[in-house]
């Protein structure tokens, strides 16, 4: 195999992995807005409806694509497996910016039924200091997410 081939070879597996890579890091925050979404036991209609909306216009989704990223979080989410894999790739893979975003997100969902359960702010304050999120942002995400 000649040294063109094996670069050939390089970029083809890195472009394979990609999608894979984004599908990871959906499918992550998709399985924790899923774990607000049920934490206080009371997975409103509501909840559902914003999660499947911030999905669909972060990620900017086909519609297919949605519906099977909602089946596998929902999956994930109910097989109630550690988080911690999850947060991983989150860690490496978002930006502050996009962290504070996400959590932004998490408050969103939470927020969507018109009140925020103990059990709901528990689970995201715990989820922001897990993603390393400073106070500071936590409060401001749960602010400009309860204004909207």
């Amino acid at each position: 195999m000649g040294l063109l081939d094996r670069v050939a070879g390089w970029l083809q597996a890195a472009e394979d992995e990609a999608p894979d890579d984004e599908r990871d890091l959906h499918l992550a925050c998709a399985v924790l807005l899923f774990e607000v979404a049920r934490a206080d036991h009371d997975f409103d209609e509501a909840e559902f409806s914003r999660l499947r909306e911030l999905l669909r216009t972060r990620w900017e989704l086909e519609p297919a694509a949605l519906e099977e990223l909602l089946e596998q979080a929902r999956r994930e989410s109910a097989e109630g497996i550690s988080l911690h894999a999850w947060l991983d790739t989150l860690n490496r893979r978002l930006s502050r910016e996009q962290k504070y975003r996400l959590l932004y997100d998490l408050w969103s969902v939470a927020w969507a039924d018109g009140r925020i359960h103990h059990y709901e702010e528990h689970l995201i304050r715990r989820l922001a200091d897990l993603l390393y999120v400073p106070h500071s942002q936590f409060i401001r995400a749960r602010h400009e997410a309860g204004e909207t």
